[in-house]
Parts: structure tokens; C-alpha cells; sequence
């Protein structure tokens, strides 16, 4: 049996062909956005700008990310899930393209806003797809979080290698050509929307618990607000304080390909956790993985060298380890009928308030240093952890007989 028919054992023809599918989209969704971070410095020295700014530019397109989940969760209610992640990957490709064409920080503002609006649609239909159409759905979860950590890992190594050889244009230019040519081919692919009457047979009596549901908002927010520093800051974060010289590469390159080696790790903790959460009750899983990383931060705050990079791969592992328990806990919690609208609001919240960590990290960096952003993404872990231990209460002594 080949890794690909173990990792979906148990799942129907239908089922495999959407986890493959939206796992495809949601790399390339995260790999186009991720592409600036990795060429942050690089930028900042051309345009010889602050990083401030810069932070607050990447703080501008996640909110617009953040604004585009609710219209965007209705929409693949109505107009169907694969439409609009198709929609959602190539019109970021073509913002890409804007962005490479910038002649100053004005016009890539507008094409990283651009971009924001159009990633911003696939995150509601990705997840609404996946859990109305595929029955176990933490596997399933783990399996397109997996994909989305590939392309989170890949594209700092690949964007900042790009940005080394050539220029950070051709970094924007080349992840552009790849969402668009991918949009195109899966538009016309044979993955079919899920029958609604047969992803409700999977759960049939799922009502909308508001208490719980309202603590996983809060718990998504700070996964969110954790993601967007990590992966704007990390690579500046091992480019300055790595503190060794790879084959004479430059820093933008090293930064990138350490940042990659790091957040590969969140590959397998994607994986370990989905199959975790089909066999854990999953509010027992999510709390001690919340804990684990708020010390984990903090290494990484006060780390060099290759004690830094250590403790980056454990923080990444065990965060996105939580990654699939918390999606699934969302449906778990919501009616099957409203998970494209649940799921734009939680992406709402999560990227919404994530957006925050541009310019709040870009602030603590020029002031105190980039290592200092992750004190501030350790704040946000306790936040998780505390709400984490809320809804552990409320499930194991306010209702016991909910199955999660």
C-alpha cells in the first residue's frame, strides 16, 4: 500500500479526491501570501523603508484576508466550494503578479491588499468542502492542514533562494505563474461539490452549541494572530540571530531555508493530529498542545544559534498539531447546515485579529528587536491555552454527554 492510500485509508473515491484537492489549494494559498514575508528584508533595504511600515502593510492584507471570509463562506454556500477556491487561487496568482510589477511601496500595498481579498475566499470553502463532504473529518483536516504547512514551509525557502539569485520580483512572479496554472487545471477537474443530504447523514442531529462554539472563536483568533507573526517574522527572526554563515549565502537565503527546515515540522504535527483527533476526545487533546507552546515561544525568544532552530521545529510541531482538533471542533459545534457561514466567521476572527500581528510585531522589531515578536506570540498562546482549559471544563462537567 503507497503513503498516499494509507494516509486516506477508510475514505471513499469522492472523499480522497476532495482532501487532494483542497490539501493542493490550501498550499498554494499560503505559499502565494507567504512570499513577502520571506522577502521582507530584502524589500525594506530596496525601498529603504522601515519595518513598521512593512509590518503594517502585511497587517493591511491580512485584514483585507480577514474581511473577504464572510462573503466568502455565504458564497460557497450558494455558488458552490470548488468555484470559489479556484476563484480565490488565481486571482491571487494575478495580485502576485501585480506585486512583482511595483514601483514603489504604494503599488505593492494595493497588489498585497489585492492579493489579501483573493486568498481570503478560500479558507470558508476549503474547510466547508472538507467537512461536509468527508465523514472523518479530523483526518481529513489533518491531511489539508499538512498541505498547508508544505506550502507555508516551501515558500520562504523557495522565495527567499529566488530573491538571492535574482531579485524578490521574481520571487512574487514565479508562486504566481504556479496558483494560476493550478486554478485553471482544478476548475476544470472532476472534484464534485459534496451532496448535502449525504453530509448531513454524517452527523445528522448537529445542533449549534453557542458556548463552546464562541470559546473555539476565541481559541482560532489566537491561532491566527500566532500564524501571522510566525510566518511574517520567523524567517527575519533566523536571518538576524542564527548567527552562523551558510556557504556564504546571503541572509535573506538563510533565513528562508531555516525558516522552511522549521516549519516542516508542522507537516507531521498537522498529520499526528488529525489521526489523534479520530481516536482522542478532542478538548482533552487541544489543552495540553495549547500549553506546550507558550514555553516553546519563549525559547525562541531567548534562543540563538542552533538552540533557536530547535526550539523553533518544537514550537511549529506542536502548534500545528492543534491545528486539525481545533478545525474539527468548529463543526463538531455548528449545525451542518451553516458550516460555510461558521466557517467565514471563524476565519473572520482568526485572520482578522491575526492581522494584528504585522504591525505589532513590525513595531516591537524596530524597537526592541525581532526576537521580542515572539514574546508578544507567547501572549496569544496563554490566551488560547486559558480558553482551551475553559471549554475542557465545560465538556467534561457541563456536558458530559457530548461526544466530541
Amino acid at each position: 500500500m503507497s503513503t498516499g492510500e494509507q494516509i486516506t485509508s477508510g475514505m471513499t473515491a469522492v472523499e480522497r479526491r476532495i482532501v487532494g484537492f483542497t490539501s493542493v489549494a490550501h498550499g498554494l494559498n499560503h505559499a502565494v501570501e507567504l512570499v513577502y514575508g520571506a522577502v521582507l528584508f530584502v524589500i525594506a533595504v530596496e525601498f529603504d523603508v522601515k519595518l513598521a511600515l512593512l509590518g503594517a502593510i502585511a497587517n493591511a492584507s491580512a485584514l483585507a484576508y480577514a474581511v473577504m471570509a464572510l462573503p466568502a463562506g455565504q458564497a460557497a454556500d450558494r455558488l458552490g466550494s470548488k468555484r470559489m477556491v479556484s476563484i480565490s487561487m488565481g486571482g491571487a496568482g494575478a495580485a502576485a503578479l501585480l506585486a512583482a510589477a511595483a514601483p514603489n511601496v504604494t503599488v505593492l500595498a494595493l497588489a498585497l491588499v489585492i492579493m489579501g481579498l483573493l486568498g481570503g475566499l478560500y479558507h470558508p470553502a476549503g474547510l466547508s468542502l472538507i467537512t461536509r463532504g468527508v465523514r472523518q473529518r479530523a483526518r481529513a483536516l489533518g491531511i489539508h492542514g499538512a498541505g498547508g504547512n508544505i506550502g507555508t514551509a516551501f515558500a520562504p525557502l523557495i522565495a527567499g533562494g529566488i530573491a538571492g539569485i535574482w531579485s524578490w520580483r521574481a520571487s512574487f512572479i514565479f508562486f504566481a505563474i504556479i496558483a494560476i496554472t493550478v486554478a485553471t487545471a482544478t476548475y476544470r477537474s472532476n472534484v464534485g461539490e459534496p451532496d448535502p443530504d449525504a453530509a448531513r447523514s454524517f452527523n445528522p442531529s448537529s445542533p449549534t452549541l453557542l458556548v463552546p462554539l464562541a470559546l473555539m472563536f476565541v481559541i482560532n483568533a489566537g491561532f491566527g494572530f500566532i500564524f501571522r507573526g510566525l510566518t511574517t517574522f520567523l524567517p527575519l527572526h533566523l536571518s538576524t540571530n542564527l548567527g552562523f554563515d551558510v556557504a556564504g549565502f546571503q541572509p535573506v537565503v538563510v533565513g528562508g531555508a531555516f525558516a522552511t527546515f522549521a516549519l516542516l515540522f508542522g507537516v507531521a504535527g498537522q498529520y499526528l493530529g488529525g489521526e489523534l483527533g479520530e481516536r482522542v476526545r478532542r478538548h482533552r487533546l487541544l489543552l495540553p498542545l495549547a500549553a506546550v507552546t507558550i514555553p516553546a515561544l519563549l525559547a525562541m525568544a531567548a534562543s540563538t544559534g542552533w538552540l533557536l532552530l530547535a526550539t523553533a521545529a518544537i514550537f511549529v510541531f506542536f502548534n500545528f498539531m492543534a491545528q486539525p482538533t481545533a478545525v474539527a471542533m468548529i463543526s463538531d459545534f455548528a449545525a451542518e447546515r451553516s458550516h460555510g457561514r461558521v466557517y467565514g466567521l471563524t476565519s473572520l476572527t482568526g485572520f482578522g485579529i491575526g492581522s494584528f500581528a504585522g504591525i505589532g510585531g513590525g513595531l516591537i522589531a524596530d524597537s526592541t528587536g525581532v526576537e521580542w515578536v515572539f514574546v508578544m506570540l507567547a501572549g496569544a498562546s496563554l490566551v488560547i491555552t486559558f480558553a482551551a482549559a475553559a471549554l475542557f471544563s465545560w465538556q467534561e462537567f457541563q456536558a458530559p454527554t457530548q461526544s466530541s
